[in-house]
């Protein structure tokens, strides 16, 4: 018998914010499934959910002083750079442009994973961001899509606004630290709970497989894959090369 196992994700070196996206999606994914789990998945996304309560506490008190007004600020003009990007390409899927048509279709499967990242933590978000604007400099046929559309800046607006929101963060990680106690006391439960949905849900794969609990592997399988990329793009940065003169 071939045992299957989820991709590879060190859940407890994910962020806070980081870690209760992860729960949260995951949390959205197996609940409507509820019925169809069986027992053992059931009671361990019960206690997820209470993990997961317990660690939005735990962040909110610690966000009350984070979220300045600039903050926010800064992170709605961010999300506004990011919904012209993906609004951009949709409006032209059925043009009769031909060239616009075919750069709308390579931009649109491009941004799919990335659809809902405004939703995320704003400190998380700019992991995923970065992410996102890496993989698109690293990709000639994107920046040939982003030109034709006539996106391309906003690419470099969006950069450049995430970068300066993502030092406001780090300038201020010693003022606030104090603040984080409250989180990083739950982070632990939290983290075993995930690692034991995860687990309960591979042996049901493994042992009693059904039609639902397959896609919801292959589901919350995407989710390890795509965090798992974001928190290496967290942890090595690209590094900016001069323009030459």
């Amino acid at each position: 018998m071939n045992y299957v196992s989820f991709s590879s994700l060190y859940v407890n070196m994910l962020p806070i914010p980081g870690l209760f996206s992860l729960i949260k999606s995951t949390i959205e994914l197996a609940k409507p499934l509820l019925p169809d789990l069986g027992t053992i998945p059931k009671a361990a996304l019960a206690e997820l959910e209470l993990a997961q309560q317990n660690l939005g506490l735990g962040m909110n008190i610690a966000q009350k002083s984070e979220l300045s007004v600039d903050v926010k600020t800064m992170d709605k003009e961010r999300d506004g750079y990011l919904d012209e990007i993906i609004r951009v390409p949709t409006s032209y899927l059925r043009s009769n442009d031909a060239a616009k048509k075919a750069a709308a279709t390579t931009m649109h499967i491009f941004l799919i994973p990335y659809k809902g990242v405004q939703a995320q933590p704003i400190n998380f978000e700019t992991g995923t961001v970065a992410d996102m604007v890496q993989k698109y400099k690293s990709r000639p046929e994107l920046i040939a899509a982003a030109t034709v559309l006539g996106i391309e800046g906003l690419f470099d607006q969006l950069e450049t606004k995430n970068n300066a929101l993502n030092a406001i963060y780090q300038n201020r990680t010693a003022e606030y630290s104090e603040h984080e106690t409250a989180a990083s006391a739950m982070k632990p439960a939290a983290v075993a709970a995930y690692i034991q949905f995860c687990t309960s849900i591979e042996q049901a794969e493994n042992f009693s497989p059904t039609d639902t609990i397959g896609a919801l592997f292959n589901k919350m399988d995407e989710h390890r894959k795509h965090y798992h990329s974001i928190e290496e793009a967290r942890k090595n940065p690209p590094v900016e090369t001069p323009a030459a003169n």
